[in-house]
């Protein structure tokens, strides 16, 4: 039993600013998804953030181990999630589904109430991903591990996602952080690293950060927190810890390289980029399967994505009309 999940009496007392803020947020208006440009089913997955109070009123979130067997990511630290099954009515039932199925988190939400849902990632398997925020509220629940998918769970306080240095929550709750310092070995808590953007080659591509966050477990064979998951811990705790929503926290470390793309613009780009028989666009292919080609504004889609051409419409393979950075590229530099 995870001995630190809170009983519901407390939270009615706690004065959570973080609790409010997650519970209130909704994302911006021009935040995907959008009615001209529907997400195929196919193509959607969904994670769930699950926090819960710790014994010091500190916010914790739950994470996982996955398995060393799996096809892909294996033995990364995760957030319990997957892609979207035919029968999940929303985005909300992927994510409690899949957290059931991983850990036993029951979807009962009298126990386990939603905060709130944040905007969509884009991964590069080409899958649009949705964080679910929930409260774990009942203190009896008990994980019940899936181990051909997870092989440890543990927690980690969300503040920290802000902070380059463990700060005095994670110290006390994990004191093996004690010994992390900068002394040029690369054993920090917090690192990043700058990646090319997956667009067409052009002169100079614009680049998208990866932030890493160590645990305290690597000598137990737990991995740092990285990527997607640190990508989406990051927003979770901007949303929670601000002082004046709706604008969000910001943490003590730079959040991307100048001329990063905006979330935004990678997923409208990530819909109307070239559509090649060795590399085919699988959100596209998935629009046309399920019927949604006719439903898409391709010419907003690409004024976000940054895309200057006068053909509206993708079409398929390399084509004049197809979008090129050769004469395009419009990047914002928010988050």
């Amino acid at each position: 039993m995870i001995n630190c999940w809170i009983c519901p009496f407390l939270v009615v007392f706690l004065p959570s600013r973080c609790l409010r803020n997650l519970a209130a947020y909704k994302p911006p208006k021009d935040a995907f998804p959008q009615p001209w440009l529907p997400f195929p089913r196919s193509r959607c997955a969904a994670v769930l953030v699950a926090l819960f109070v710790g014994r010091k009123g500190d916010l914790y979130v739950l994470l996982s181990k996955r398995a060393s067997t799996l096809r892909s990511f294996a033995g990364d630290t995760s957030l319990p999630g997957g892609k979207m099954d035919p029968e999940d009515k929303t985005i909300e039932d992927t994510a409690r589904r899949e957290a059931f199925e991983e850990i036993g988190l029951p979807p009962d939400q009298s126990k386990v109430p939603l905060l709130c849902v944040l905007e969509p990632f884009y991964v590069a398997k080409e899958l649009l991903v949705t964080p679910v925020v929930v409260l774990i509220l009942d203190n009896t629940l008990q994980p019940i591990l899936n181990t051909p998918e997870v092989t440890a769970l543990f927690s980690h306080p969300l503040a920290s996602f802000l902070s380059s240095t463990p700060p005095a929550s994670i110290i006390r709750s994990e004191p093996e952080l004690v010994e992390l310092g900068d002394d040029g070995t690369g054993y920090r808590y917090h690192i990043s690293h700058d990646w090319d953007w997956d667009v067409e080659p052009i002169i100079q591509r614009p680049k998208f950060r990866m932030h890493q966050f160590l645990t305290g477990r690597e000598a137990g064979g737990i991995k740092p927190v990285y990527g997607l998951t640190a990508a989406i811990l990051i927003h979770t705790a901007r949303v929670g810890y601000t002082l004046s929503p709706p604008a969000l926290a910001s943490p003590d470390f730079e959040l991307s390289p100048p001329g990063s793309p905006s979330t935004s613009t990678r997923i409208a780009w990530a819909f109307c980029r070239p559509n090649p028989p060795d590399r085919p666009n699988l959100l596209r292919q998935a629009l046309e399967e399920e019927g949604l080609t006719g439903k898409v504004d391709w010419k907003r889609v690409r004024e976000v994505a940054g895309v200057i051409d006068e053909d509206v419409a993708p079409r398929r393979g390399l084509k004049k009309s197809s979008p090129s950075f050769g004469h395009i590229i419009r990047t914002r530099s928010k988050l």
